[in-house]
């Protein structure tokens, strides 16, 4: 929390409320009134003063459309609060506060899949609200096999690999859907128009994404004590089966070292896990840079 805020007099409901009010306009570029009444349960009248208690603390901060009757982030915005980039990760993954559980109607589409060094917030920022305005992300990406080069990518969702936080997007560059690691991004800039193609560039067009696969996972050969497994992974009939989206699962059996090979040959004692169904590889994604 800044300084500023410290020097106010406020309930902590008020603080929450600003700093949901702050937290939309970092990573969405916007926040409304309804925002504020359908996550607090608070009367529209509060939601105004908590808006005019924010403006007089950060006039720089915020402009209000009257058009639209939204407040929309200012080109001079400067957090009142202090993000911590995992946090806010997990704020984006599974909702606004630590009081809230599950993914209910998120603004911003994440799939926590199961880390490294931290992504850069500001990046981060511009990829969320490229998301949730369904815009155009020009930006300087390092790939591990390409190198450095300008791109231009069109974002939909939010993953968590497990070691890294990558997004999925489509790459016009290639014109394909890939996978982009966060701490890769050297700039990012929201397109200023909506020129999404949708039936080309939009979530329902991303095949792997919409995929489901059936992994039939079992406990590795080269297992002694077999049933101890089981009882960690709480397999049934020695077998453990996981609905996921094709272009996730490299990511799942990456983390859970799990032996991919047709006769389960890998003899290292880290591979608790075999996957039984190999003929499902095929349809894996291949596309992350």
């Amino acid at each position: 929390m800044s300084t500023l805020l410290e020097a106010e007099d406020l309930t902590f409901a008020r603080q929450e409320r600003l700093a949901f009010i702050d937290f939309n306009l970092m990573f969405k570029g916007e926040a409304t009134r309804e925002f504020l009444t359908s996550r607090f349960g608070i009367a529209p009248s509060v939601a105004t003063k908590d808006f005019a208690r924010y403006k007089n603390l950060a006039p720089q901060n915020i402009l209000y459309d009257r058009n639209k009757r939204i407040h929309l982030r200012s080109k001079n915005f400067k957090p009142l609060f202090d993000y911590d980039v995992e946090k806010t990760l997990t704020i984006l993954s599974e909702g606004f506060g630590d009081n809230i559980a599950g993914k209910k109607n998120l603004p911003i589409h994440c799939e926590t899949h199961y880390r490294l060094r931290k992504p850069d917030l500001n990046i981060l920022a511009s990829i969320t609200e490229a998301i949730y305005r369904k815009r155009a992300i020009k930006t300087t990406y390092i790939s591990l096999y390409t190198g450095k080069s300008e791109r231009e990518i069109v974002p939909h969702t939010l993953v968590d690999g497990g070691l890294r936080w990558h997004v999925r997007a489509y790459d016009r560059n290639h014109n394909d859907f890939r996978d982009f690691v966060l701490t890769r991004f050297e700039t990012a800039q929201m397109s200023s128009e909506d020129d999404v193609e949708d039936g080309v560039e939009t979530i329902d067009k991303d095949t792997m994404w919409n995929r489901m696969l059936l992994l039939d996972l079992i406990v590795h050969p080269n297992i002694t004590y077999k049933e101890a497994i089981e009882r960690d992974y709480g397999m049934k009939d020695g077998h453990l089966l996981l609905d996921v989206r094709a272009a996730l699962a490299t990511y799942l059996l990456r983390i859970w070292n799990v032996d991919c090979t047709a006769d389960h040959s890998i003899k290292d004692p880290q591979y608790y896990l075999a996957l039984n169904n190999t003929e499902i590889l095929k349809y894996f994604n291949k596309n992350f840079i």
